[in-house]
């Protein structure tokens, strides 16, 4: 077992609260680590925006995402949790894409159980694959992250359900998750503080997740106190990013010249830069 992986399972079992930024990138994962997180969060939406410039929409492929995955986890010290969608295809897809991740060096990944090619959560035309395909597609990815007994990655199921079937589905998809092995639950489309504290309640055998978007009608205060473990911040540094260029840009196209709170010479230490400047001065 690695020593991220090790990690990552030490605080999935401890009593602490944790936020996971998104890194689309090596350089966010850098600053993710600067700023004193404990665990970054490779997410879909983020990373086939930034790296290959298509939405989310089943566009990017496995080949894409792992070498962004091995990229990103050789430029951090911290645990990296990588949505893998629903797989990339059929049974096999599912394990290959466990074990090429597995490989790459991420400590968790995530996959859901919506249809294959999937759709935008963030659209209304999400359709959730039955209950028994669920259990297949999860089982396959649960057995794919074990080799001789040993984990090799975590494996974090998705459920769709609540904004589809609705509380009562949730529940149930939840409980069979965690029956079927699954080391941690991600619920997605929590927007109520009402759906929020009954689906935190719901099991204290694995960890639970969410995911913090702009639309929920509760704070980070009712997250830490309703149960859940890991909050995702799935689109805010891509969110500031497009606005932080989108000013520069203002102020370029108006002959101005922006003016930033980071130096050149600060982007170089995060970077590291002494260390091969001295390596290459010694040669």
């Amino acid at each position: 077992m690695n020593e991220k992986l090790q990690i990552f399972k030490k605080y999935s079992k401890d009593k602490k609260f944790y936020n996971l930024p998104t890194c689309h990138d090596p350089l966010t994962a850098k600053l993710i680590e600067k700023k004193g997180f404990k665990i970054s969060f490779i997410g879909g939406f983020a990373l086939s925006s930034s790296s290959i410039g298509y939405p989310d929409a089943s566009l990017i492929t496995l080949s894409e995402l792992v070498n962004s995955t091995r990229i990103i986890c050789n430029q951090t010290k911290l645990p990296v949790v990588v949505d893998a969608d629903t797989g990339f295809g059929g049974m096999v897809n599912v394990y290959r894409t466990v074990k090429d991740l597995a490989n790459a060096g991420a400590s968790a990944l995530i996959i859901e159980d919506q249809k294959f090619p999937k759709k935008c959560a963030l659209t209304d035309h999400v359709k959730l694959l039955d209950l028994k395909e669920s259990i297949k597609r999860f089982k396959t990815a649960i057995d794919a992250s074990k080799e001789k007994n040993k984990k090799i990655i975590n494996i974090f199921t998705r459920t769709d359900a609540l904004p589809v079937e609705g509380l009562k589905e949730t529940k149930l998809r939840i409980k069979k998750y965690i029956n079927l092995g699954a080391d941690g639950i991600f619920v997605t489309g929590i927007q109520s503080k009402k759906d929020l504290f009954e689906l935190g309640k719901i099991t204290k055998k694995v960890p639970l997740m969410l995911n913090i978007t702009q639309n929920i009608s509760f704070n980070m205060r009712d997250v830490k106190k309703s149960g859940f473990k890991f909050a995702l911040f799935s689109q805010q540094i891509l969110n500031s990013y497009i606005d932080s260029t989108n000013s520069t840009l203002d102020l370029i196209k108006n002959n101005k010249i922006p003016k930033f709170k980071n130096k050149a010479s600060d982007t170089l230490s995060l970077l590291d830069f002494k260390k091969y400047l001295k390596i290459e001065k010694s040669k």
